[in-house]
C-alpha cells in the first residue's frame, strides 16, 4: 500500500511537471498566472494578523511572515457544517495545553469539528509559502502562538475563497521531495536541501504537523528523546534543538500541501511532530514521530 501512495505521489508530482511546461510552451508566460508566483500574503506577529478578506479557491498559495524575534506559528482551518471557528479554537487550545488528559481532549475534538489545512511556522530570518487544493468556502487563519499565549483572546482572520482560479494541485509546480506522516512516524524521500520545495502528505487518521528544528553536528535522536521525556515529565532539561522551529502546520489526515522554506540554512535538522496523540495526549514526536535530516 505505501509502495502504491509513493508511486502515486510521484506520478502526480511528473504530471505537474508536464502540465506546467506544456503550458509554459504554449503560453510563454504561464507560470505568472500561477498562484505560487502570487500567493496571499500574510504576516503575523505582535502587531496582530494582517491578511487579504478575499480570494480565489483552488490552487492557493500562502506566504507567510513574521517580525516577531522569537517565531510564530499560522494554522489554517475550515470548520464543518454546523461548526464555529470559535469551538475549534477552544478545542485547539485544549490541544495545545501541557497536560495530556486535556491534550488527548483537544485534539479528538478538533478530529471531529474542522479540516485542517496546514500552515507556517516562521522566524524573521525563515518566511514559508506553502500550497495546495481548497474549494470555494471560507477558511480561518490563525496565530497559534497567540492562541497559547492566551487562549481566551484568540488572533485570527476569515478568508473567503470565492469561486476557482480554475487550478488545481495537478498544475502545482514540481516538488523535489516527499514526506509522508504515519501513525507515529514520518517517513522521507529526498528531503536533503534547504532551499528546496517538499510535499507533505498526512497518511494518518489523526492530525499532523511536521516541525523542522535546527540541531547540532552531534546531536543523537537518544538526546531529543530524552529531552522531549523530561520536558513531557514537567522536569528542567537542555535543549538540543540550535534555533527556532519552521515547517508546516497541522494537517488532517488524507490531506497534502507543499511547502518550502526561504532562508533556512543548512544543516542537521529533526523533523517533529508536537501534536498529541488522540489515545494518550502525549506529543506524536515523544512517541518516535521524529526523524533526522541533513539540508545542504
Amino acid at each position: 500500500m505505501l509502495q502504491h501512495l509513493f508511486a502515486n505521489l510521484a506520478r502526480m508530482a511528473t504530471v505537474s511537471a508536464l502540465t506546467l511546461a506544456t503550458s509554459v510552451g504554449a503560453a510563454g508566460v504561464a507560470g505568472a498566472a500561477s498562484p505560487e508566483d502570487n500567493p496571499i500574503e500574510v504576516r503575523l506577529g505582535a502587531s496582530g494578523l494582517q491578511a487579504p478578506d478575499t480570494a480565489k479557491g483552488g490552487l492557493v498559495s500562502f506566504r507567510v511572515k513574521t517580525d516577531d524575534p522569537n517565531g510564530r506559528q499560522l494554522q489554517l482551518l475550515r470548520p464543518h457544517d454546523g461548526v464555529t471557528a470559535e469551538q475549534v479554537y477552544q478545542d485547539l487550545a485544549k490541544a495545545v495545553n501541557p497536560a495530556p488528559h486535556t491534550a488527548r481532549e483537544g485534539i479528538r475534538a478538533v478530529n471531529n469539528e474542522a479540516d485542517l489545512l496546514g500552515g507556517a511556522l516562521v522566524t524573521p530570518q525563515v518566511h514559508e509559502q506553502f500550497t495546495e487544493e481548497i474549494g470555494p468556502g471560507p477558511v480561518y487563519l490563525l496565530d497559534l502562538t497567540a492562541l497559547r499565549e492566551d487562549p481566551t483572546h484568540p488572533v485570527s482572520k476569515r478568508l473567503d475563497l470565492l469561486g476557482t482560479n480554475g487550478q488545481n494541485a495537478n498544475q502545482a509546480r514540481f516538488d523535489d521531495g516527499i514526506v509522508i506522516e504515519h501513525d507515529q512516524r514520518f517517513q522521507t524521500l529526498d528531503v536533503d536541501h534547504a532551499h528546496l520545495a517538499y510535499l507533505v502528505h498526512n497518511q494518518s487518521s489523526q492530525i499532523h504537523e511536521m516541525e523542522l528544528r535546527p540541531i547540532g553536528a552531534d546531536t543523537t535522536e537518544d538526546q531529543i528523546d530524552q529531552y522531549l521525556r523530561e520536558v513531557q515529565l514537567g522536569r528542567p532539561a537542555q535543549s538540543p534543538f540550535t534555533g527556532p522551529a519552521t515547517g508546516l502546520g497541522a494537517m488532517s489526515g488524507d490531506h497534502q500541501a507543499s511547502v518550502q522554506a526561504h532562508g533556512l540554512t543548512p544543516g542537521r535538522y529533526v523533523l517533529l511532530c508536537m501534536l498529541p496523540d488522540e489515545r494518550t495526549g502525549v506529543p506524536h514526536a515523544e512517541l518516535g514521530m521524529r526523524e533526522i535530516v541533513t539540508l545542504k
